[in-house]
């Protein structure tokens, strides 16, 4: 059995540590700006999602976006839904953006998104992760808050993949 290690030095959202325990960490995020767009129920539709939004920063070649302007791949690569069951996935875009310098995207599909600050309940863990074992860690998560009394919404959570 072997195991390969590596350190992200893409850039990361920067965040205050507010709260930690032995489950979860409290997190206050700065805002920023994503791009994002529809993922649907299965994979070819995730490497869907995931290439048109490589496509705005230029990964494939000649950046998607109004501008043409190459932009740097950070993590994490956010996926969320919106309550009505529709997933999403989001780049954070590098923190020298915001909604008015972001470039703007060609496709109609991939759209600029406006970051608000926020406070995360966030409970780290690895390994490959699909929408089961997800769900899976957010009754893990759900529990731990609940034993502490932190008041949290648990139908707009979302899953950082690093």
């Amino acid at each position: 059995m072997g195991s390969v290690a590596g350190r992200i030095t893409s850039e990361t959202p920067k965040y205050t540590l507010q709260k930690e325990s032995d489950v979860y960490e409290i997190r206050k995020y700065a805002k920023g700006v994503a791009v994002e767009t529809i993922d649907g129920p299965n994979k070819d539709d995730n490497d869907s999602a995931f290439k048109a939004l490589a496509k705005y920063i230029g990964v494939f070649g000649e950046a998607q976006n109004q501008q043409k302007q190459k932009i740097s791949m950070t993590a994490p690569v956010v996926n969320r839904e919106d309550g009505k069951q529709v997933k999403f996935m989001q780049f954070l875009l590098p923190s020298k953006y915001n909604i008015d310098t972001a470039p703007i995207p060609q496709s109609d599909s991939v759209k600029l998104i406006e970051v608000p600050e926020r406070v995360l309940a966030v409970h780290r863990f690895s390994g490959v992760c699909d929408d089961e074992m997800a769900k899976g860690k957010l009754e893990v998560l759900t529990e731990a808050l609940k034993r502490d009394k932190i008041a949290f919404d648990k139908d707009h959570w979302r899953l950082y993949r690093y």
